[in-house]
């Protein structure tokens, strides 16, 4: 059985807790964080930490790795990058990316660059309220758009006037937000309810500049869409006037070249870009969308500054990222696709013999797995219900344990450099992790 040990990364923790608040840079948690590991080098989809210890990638920084580690073209295209020219507003390459963005993503007609996928949130967001004149937008409960205090946490409201209201124990709760700016900015609600959508739109509508959220919901357990709920959505902003924006931060460049909104085939008026757009290696976020609104920023209508946007490196990732992918896309999508594949069926299939059943939601690329109730789940027995509850993070911990990294307790993103040698170590180790779990699981029997 593989053991890991993880004795210099324990004493490099001490050393920069001390002055790095949680020895870490977010706040979010991923299994792994419990020992929190240091790496060195990686190569394709296996990364190597401090230790020695070779772990499997599947978290790829949080879904920004789409390429794997160090795809020599990709490293080459960065090296050239910072031989040419570095600290410039523009250079000769501007256009090539933009010119790559608009090619793919079906929405885009024109692009504007960022580093962060929040910066690209609250940028589509202050386009919508310019172009409608209105000051509120529509979110979804379970929807994530980054680390601003108008997009974090809260619940709906009441039906009436659905403002986010705060509670204990929220994900994305946190101290220090400004007083009432989600409640003042915002409506929030249930994704998938046209109906909840419609009533707050018929009678809200002439507040509402914009309808925000992620078209296949990542982050609220790897939901799609119900079928003709984004064609609905699609037609009620046409109907009243209001900007529809998908958040594409990770479903763009990860799902396939046009990202989510061309595979459900609902064009959006915006889109906000980031994560697997750059490689994963440098910071890069975009907001693309229709002439129409992006012009405000040319008439002046609309100000959109930062030291960092289109900077001379973030392009050229963009650029080489993009240039590879549109290579060989059949292959390389369905490549990973095929990989993946294969490591959720083991997943699911140990899941099943340890008395484990899981449920895996989502898209190949970015994939969720969650405990599957059955009806012997019913059962009130405490110490069942408790281990039930704590599953998915019991598992994301034995395999982080084991060397398989994951994306926040239960996300699996895979990248195009995934090979059948890795999907062999996926299934040796997850059948190791499945084995510290039963046995504690036994503990737990009614």
């Amino acid at each position: 059985m593989q053991t890991l040990m993880f004795k210099k990364s324990s004493e490099e923790k001490k050393l920069l807790k001390s002055k790095l608040p949680l020895g870490t840079h977010y706040s979010f948690r991923i299994p792994w964080e419990a020992r929190q590991v240091y790496f060195t080098h990686a190569r394709k989809s296996r990364i190597w930490d401090v230790d020695g210890n070779e772990h499997l990638d599947l978290f790829g920084k949080f879904g920004a790795n789409i390429l794997g580690h160090n795809l020599p073209q990709y490293n080459e295209a960065l090296i050239d990058a910072l031989g040419q020219v570095s600290a410039a507003n523009l250079g000769v390459i501007d256009r090539t990316a933009v010119e790559l963005i608009c090619d793919c993503v079906p929405c885009a007609e024109m692009v504007r660059f960022s580093l962060s996928g929040t910066e690209a949130v609250l940028n589509a967001l202050r386009l919508a309220r310019a172009y409608t004149g209105r000051n509120k937008f529509v979110r979804f409960e379970g929807h994530y758009h980054g680390n601003a205090d108008n997009l974090m946490g809260g619940r709906a409201g009441p039906k009436a006037n659905p403002a986010p209201e705060e509670f204990e124990g929220d994900f994305y709760g946190t101290g220090g937000k400004a007083t009432d700016i989600a409640q003042h900015q915002s409506f929030l609600i249930p994704w998938n309810d046209i109906e909840r959508l419609q009533h707050l739109v018929e009678t809200k509508g002439h507040e509402i500049a914009a309808i925000l959220m992620e078209p296949i919901n990542i982050n609220g357990g790897g939901r799609h869409p119900a079928p003709g709920y984004l064609k609905a959505v699609r037609a009620l902003c046409d109907r009243h006037g209001i900007v529809l924006i998908f958040d594409e931060v990770i479903t763009g460049f990860r799902l396939g070249l046009g990202g989510a909104q061309d595979m459900l085939g609902v064009t959006p008026d915006l889109t906000t870009l980031g994560k697997a757009m750059s490689g994963g290696a440098v910071p890069v976020s975009a907001v693309a969308g229709r002439r129409k609104i992006m012009s405000l920023i040319e008439s002046r209508k609309v100000s959109h500054g930062g030291t960092f946007n289109g900077y001379q490196l973030g392009l050229a990732a963009v650029i080489a990222t993009l240039s590879y992918l549109r290579s060989n896309p059949q292959s390389l999508y369905g490549n990973m696709i095929d990989h993946m594949r294969l490591c959720q069926d083991h997943l699911r299939s140990e899941g099943q013999a340890y008395g484990i059943p899981l449920s895996i939601t989502g898209e190949p690329a970015c994939s969720v797995f969650s405990y599957a109730p059955t009806q012997a789940d019913e059962a009130p027995d405490p110490k069942a219900q408790f281990f039930r509850a704590n599953a998915v993070k019991l598992i994301g911990e034995a395999m982080a344990e084991k060397g398989v990294l994951l994306s926040n307790l239960n996300r699996l993103y895979g990248n195009v450099s995934l090979e059948s040698e890795d999907v062999d170590l996926f299934r040796e180790r997850t059948t190791q992790a499945f084995e510290k779990v039963a046995a504690f699981a036994a503990r737990f029997k009614a």
